[in-house]
């Protein structure tokens, strides 16, 4: 048992007086999970359960929910609370060793826990996204804001920080998840990504499909930074979307709205160099006039 371990047994008895919870806040980070009726969850380090009555309302009765955590004294306090919440299943085990079920899971979901792991980020997202069902949700959230969580762990000295929003997203959509949706405010944190079928980067936009006939293969040498900065592009624009359904000041959104702007001229500049650097280049060599003329079509077009 490591130090980290023994410090959750230890204050499994004074966490819920000491962390209280905040029901607005787990409520407005369940609306935006959007976990269906009828799912089946996993909270991974789900502790003393503050979570698991939330989602036991949002699957309700016909779905599954299932507290993993490997602190026994921290699960003991979850059965003294909701023992009696219909489908619920709470598993003793360290998530990244635990043998979870392959594709269980319509959800899974993290509540400030993923500083914990991700040290060994690259085994738990590979361990969960074989869990996760073919369109399954990866949740990562916390109930306070990013800059609160680093010094949480600062002052422990373990330096296991939580990333911009954008970045972890980026990351998980390099890892085989589409994003669906980021906050990264004062005092939420919130990365949401779903199981992609398919998640290689091609200049068709087909998840993977083959070239239509004709076509000639394009090596594209910037498709990490691509679907990287289009990761982060759509992240921001579920921000904004936020920022409207909240009420948000107006000059706030058009200040976000205005970066979003900048960051697909910014996009759009790495594809249309990266073209004219090696597909452009291919085309001619190869007298493809077909491709040179597609070429100058969409450069009119994105300079309109």
């Amino acid at each position: 048992m490591d130090k980290e371990h023994i410090y959750f047994e230890n204050y499994a008895d004074t966490w819920d007086r000491d962390r209280k919870e905040n029901p607005a806040k787990l409520q407005f980070l369940l609306k935006l999970a959007k976990i269906r009726a009828g799912a089946s969850v996993l909270d991974a380090g789900c502790g003393t359960g503050v979570l698991l009555p939330y989602i036991s309302r949002a699957v309700g009765e016909g779905g599954l929910v299932t507290g993993l955590d490997y602190s026994r004294q921290m699960l003991d306090k979850a059965r003294e609370k909701f023992s009696d919440l219909p489908g619920l299943s709470l598993i003793e085990g360290d998530v990244l060793k635990y043998d979870l079920p392959e594709q269980a899971y319509d959800a899974v979901v993290c509540l400030n826990f993923y500083p914990h792991i991700s040290s060994r980020s690259r085994d738990f997202v590979k361990k969960i996204r074989r869990a996760l069902k073919d369109g399954g949700s990866l949740i990562v959230m916390h109930d306070m804001g990013r800059r609160q969580v680093n010094r949480i762990h600062d002052d422990r000295a373990d330096r296991r920080l939580l990333p911009p929003a954008d970045m972890l997203a980026a990351d998980l959509v390099g890892r085989g998840f589409t994003l669906s949706a980021t906050v990264d405010w004062d005092d939420l944190y919130f990365v949401s990504v779903t199981k992609a079928d398919e998640f290689s980067y091609d200049p068709y936009g087909r998840g993977g499909a083959a070239a239509p006939a004709g076509s000639p293969h394009r090596s594209h040498t910037q498709k990490k930074a691509v679907v990287n900065r289009l990761a982060r592009v759509g992240g921001h624009l579920e921000a904004i979307k936020r920022m409207v359904e909240d009420e948000r000041d107006c000059s706030d959104v058009l200040v976000q709205l205005a970066a979003v702007d900048s960051a697909v001229v910014s996009v759009s500049k790495v594809i249309l160099k990266d073209h004219i650097d090696h597909c452009l280049a291919d085309a001619v060599r190869g007298n493809d006039l077909e491709s040179v003329e597609k070429l100058k079509k969409a450069i009119s077009i994105f300079v309109k």
